[in-house]
């Protein structure tokens, strides 16, 4: 071969290898292009076919080039929204998803391969109701899923991860059901997967700013920083799960631990053996999850003594069965020591374990804390429990003593800045025994005695208004009952004085039943402005105002407690009102709030209060309340409770006492607020004397009826009758003397939007009437009669006359029928017209009848062929229109098929090629279709107007 020929062919190469990178250049650009809006409709399908949520989604890209050899989607602005009991519950808001798919399975067009997958800002909102419903529980039934997609129920989505991440997520898990609630802020996580002899290898980074558990009303987490580095090996089949940890750490606040071990999902039942690795753990390193030691100085804090912590849960666990476990902790001769303190805490010695052998019979679990006790600044604290038989006849025995002088807790402990403690509190109780006996009274068999006290406690604290004062606070134990025998106590200028008993308070702690009690509290000032000031802080935006009260969740009446209180309070002071004599019980039972005959002199005269906060339906709590009101002052009453500015806008104009009885049942919001759609009331309104000054609807009368003085009006003995249903006031019939001789019967109606529309039925003096408007009525009478055999009457002394009061209560328009009853009320103007006539009509009646008959029949005729023609030519006109149109939109979509079929052939055998015509096709028949229904649109719509228009013009005739 030449040189020539050489170079000639190595130039042949280096060109093709130029187009050939050309070409991959292209494609880059341009395949995620062509590809875009197919791979979203095939995502949002994947989602509808197997969800039972609503989907949401911002934007949509593809992209190439960043991630190759991989193909990137993000999706931004993903939400998935629950339906039916959380219609409207926001499950997940991502700000982005980016999974990366395997480029060849997007060509192929057949299933879709996800190898990665980065997720950023991720909002979950985990909720389990009571029912044991959960907003999770969002994939439909392989059924359904089957049903609705008879020919397509595989996924075209297959998951073969490789690597994932969560940037800066919050999750929330509330269950309602469990009595269980965990929150992560801040969870950042990566890992990726790779594969080990047919097994998953899984490594996991995270950490989080904030992670809290609370069980069963118990916070066993509170904000702890976490930090997580956990490998496992997990091994799949179509029915069963195992994981494996292999090298592992978790980080609690300073707490570390590790896991070893495994956990397997099996059909029908799990199987674990876990054990708990603490080998380094100091005693600081367990009190960093304690937050009043981990949030004030744990930095400089000493510690001494050794910790030993071992647990591990080995076993199955299915519907019948609980694992096995064995949690052993022990402390011996720790101490806590803070440099700038003159004392420390010392001979902190703990000793305690819980162990189940695992099985069906949880009676037979322990709980044993043998030692709990620890000496400071000459205090000494020592406690212990052994509990047994849980489940059939709980056995007891605990011990608590304390004798502790609170005010060297800060010589022993950072306090907070202008927080600190005085007083003495002390304990001697101790129990021991079984349940049985006390649920058959042999009270001699159980032992339970001692006292609980606090005295001359002193606390300020800076997150308190006014320091607390326990003058006395005391308990007695016996078996039967636990005494409150007294407490003293002041908070600002308030003080409280109680006593009472609890009956049931081993039958509480032991086998969960209701706690009963009964107690006597006592008052001779309850200052509540004092106690709970208004706060300073106002919201800086509208939106965290709104962000705020989305959050909030409705308050529960506890389902396990029976409680009655007998309040007696000689002064009240609550938003500036000045509150005497109260008295009254309160009932805490079967989640509900109620109180009973609440007595007190408020407003200038007696009020009588009875109700009930409802929240046996925790989602909508229910008031019913009723008050009997005796010579209150209206202005007082108005100013302190909006509700009835809001139903009875007249009583901001009046002066007066009243007296009212009112019943109200409403559905609540979780601001406490009415739901008003709910709400239906009724009640009365009874007043001696009431003066009226500055309502504009009396003012806009004076004008349309030009009768002066109907404002700034004393009015005297009303009764009144009202009910309140869907939303309105709505006021019955009731008298009412305006004075000057004018008497109305009133009713009508005022909305909460304070749209209002009464109508007063009046009779007016004649004496009050214009005397123009007078003169003119009695000219016209006069003028009439001097017709031969006409009589007319003159002016009553008394005109019915009707008045309209509508609009808004700020903005109230006033019409009145004045002009009309003069003429009306003349004697009757139209039987003395008709009387007149009648004779003369009677006459003519029967020719003209019959002319009149024989006209509106020609006439009815000629109408009818008319409109006919109008029709029957707008039809036509509309067909034209419509045909035009479907013409069109046919046109444009043959057009679109001739261009997709083109792209089809000019791309030949070349898959790739094939492949992006297909996809370039269906985009260009896509927009195609698009424009030919909007022709179609447009033309539909001018033929509905023709007919509309020939319409009309057939009404007008």
């Amino acid at each position: 071969m030449t040189k020539k020929k050489k170079r000639s062919v190595i130039a042949r190469i280096f060109r093709g290898i130029a187009a050939l990178l050309f070409l991959l250049t292209i494609a880059l650009i341009a395949i995620p292009y062509f590809f875009k809006d197919e791979l979203k409709d095939m995502a949002l399908k994947e989602a509808d076919k197997y969800l039972l949520a609503k989907v949401d989604l911002k934007d949509f890209d593809l992209t190439f080039i960043s991630s190759f050899p991989k193909m990137s989607i993000q999706l931004e602005g993903l939400k998935l929204t629950g339906k039916d009991a959380f219609e409207g519950v926001e499950l997940v808001n991502v700000n982005n998803l980016e999974a990366k798919v395997n480029f060849w399975s997007v060509i192929s067009g057949d299933k879709i391969e996800v190898e990665g997958i980065a997720i950023d800002q991720p909002k979950v909102n985990v909720q389990v109701l009571e029912n044991g419903l959960a907003n999770y529980d969002i994939m439909k039934p392989d059924s359904v899923v089957a049903a609705e997609n008879p020919a397509d129920t595989a996924s075209n989505f297959v998951f073969k991860l490789k690597e994932f991440t969560i940037n800066e997520g919050d999750i929330i898990y509330a269950d309602k059901a469990g009595d269980m609630m965990m929150e992560l802020l801040a969870l950042n996580l990566s890992g990726d997967v790779g594969i080990v002899n047919e097994a998953y290898e899984v490594n996991t980074k995270a950490d989080m700013k904030s992670l809290t558990f609370n069980y069963d009303g118990i916070d066993y987490l509170s904000k702890v920083a976490t930090k997580m580095d956990v490998g496992m090996l997990m091994e799949m089949t179509d029915e069963t799960m195992k994981f494996t940890f292999t090298e592992n750490q978790f980080e609690l606040n300073a707490l570390k631990a590790s896991l070893d071990g495994y956990y397997a999902m099996l059909e029908g039942r799990d199987e674990m053996d876990i054990k708990l690795i603490t080998a380094e753990t100091k005693f600081k390193d367990l009190l960093s999850l304690i937050p009043a030691f981990y949030t004030t100085g744990y930095e400089s804090m000493a510690t001494g003594g050794k910790l030993a912590l071992n647990a591990w849960v080995k076993g199955t666990m299915d519907e019948v069965n609980m694992p096995g476990w064995d949690i052993d902790m022990k402390v011996d001769n720790a101490s806590i020591n803070y440099p700038d303190l003159p004392q420390g805490i010392d001979n902190i010695n703990i000793d305690l374990n819980t162990k189940f052998a695992g099985g069906a019979d949880l009676d037979k679990m322990t709980l044993d804390i043998n030692k709990f006790t620890a000496k400071f600044a000459g205090n000494s604290l020592d406690a212990n429990m052994k509990l047994r038989n849980t489940m059939t006849d709980p056995y007891i025995k605990a011990g608590v003593f304390a004798d502790v002088d609170l005010a060297t807790l800060g010589q022993v402990m950072p306090l907070a800045e202008g927080e600190s403690y005085n007083g003495q509190l002390k304990s001697d109780l101790a129990l021991e025994g079984r349940y049985s006996s006390i649920e058959k009274e042999a009270y001699d068999e159980f032992k339970a005695s001692g006292n609980l006290s606090l005295k001359d406690v002193l606390y300020k604290s800076p997150d308190l208004p006014q320091a607390v004062e326990v003058e006395n606070l005391a308990f007695a134990f016996t078996p039967q009952d636990m005494k409150l025998t007294d407490l003293k106590a002041k908070m600002g200028k308030s003080d409280f004085n109680a006593s009472g008993t609890v009956d049931n308070y081993l039958a509480y702690a032991l086998k969960d039943e209701p706690l009963k009690g009964t107690f006597n509290y006592s008052s001779n000032l309850l200052d509540m402005d004092d106690l709970m000031p208004a706060s300073e802080e106002v919201a800086s935006t509208e939106e965290e105002t709104t962000t705020e009260s989305s959050s909030d969740e409705v308050i529960l009446v506890p389902g396990n407690i029976d409680f009655v209180l007998n309040a007696k309070i000689n002064k009240l002071i609550y938003d500036g009102m000045e509150i005497n004599n109260v008295t009254g019980d309160v009932v805490l039972r079967d989640e509900k709030a109620s109180i009973s005959n609440l007595k007190m002199d408020a407003l200038g005269g007696g009020v009588l209060l009875n109700g009930t906060y409802n929240t046996q339906d925790h989602t909508t709590p229910k008031l019913d309340f009723a008050y009997d009101l005796k010579n209150l002052n209206i202005q007082e009453l108005t100013k302190n409770f909006m509700t009835i500015e809001q139903m009875a806008p007249i009583a901001k104009y009046a002066q007066g006492l009243i007296s009212s009885n009112f019943s109200m049942s409403t559905n609540l919001n979780a601001d406490f607020t009415p739901d008003f759609t709910s709400l239906t009331a009724n009640g009365d309104l009874f007043t001696q004397a009431v003066k009226v000054s500055g309502f504009k609807a009396l003012q806009k009368m004076e004008n349309v009826l030009s009768i002066s003085n109907l404002d700034n009006r004393e009015f005297k003995d009303i009764k009144a009758y009202f009910a309140v249903e869907d939303g309105k006031l709505s006021v019955k019939p009731f008298k009412l003397n305006l004075g000057q001789g004018i008497t109305a019967d009133v009713e009508g109606t005022t909305s909460l939007e304070q749209d209002i529309d009464y109508t007063l039925k009046m009779l007016i003096p004649k004496a009050l009437i214009p005397k123009s408007a007078v003169d003119a009525a009695e000219k016209a009478i006069a003028q009439a009669n001097k017709i031969p055999g006409f009589k007319m009457d003159g002016l009553p002394d008394q005109l019915p006359v009707t008045a309209l009061i509508g609009n808004k209560i700020t903005d109230p328009k006033v019409t009145s029928n004045l002009k009309e009853a003069l003429l009306e009320q003349g004697g009757g103007i139209k039987d003395g017209v008709k009387n007149l006539v009648d004779e003369g009509v009677q006459n003519v009646k029967d020719t003209v009848n019959a002319t009149i008959d024989k006209a509106k029949e020609d006439l009815g005729a000629a109408k009818e062929a008319k409109k006919k023609e109008i029709m029957a030519e707008a039809e036509r006109n509309a067909n034209k229109f419509r045909a035009e149109g479907k013409k069109a939109a046919d046109a444009i979509r043959a057009e679109a098929e001739k261009g997709a079929q083109k792209l089809m052939d000019e791309a030949g055998s070349n898959p790739l090629k094939k492949k992006a015509a297909e996809v370039a096709g269906n985009k260009l028949k896509k927009e195609a279709e698009e424009r030919a229904i909007k022709v179609e649109n447009e033309a539909n719509a001018k033929a509905d107007k023709v007919i509309a228009d020939a319409q009309k013009r057939v009404d007008a005739l």
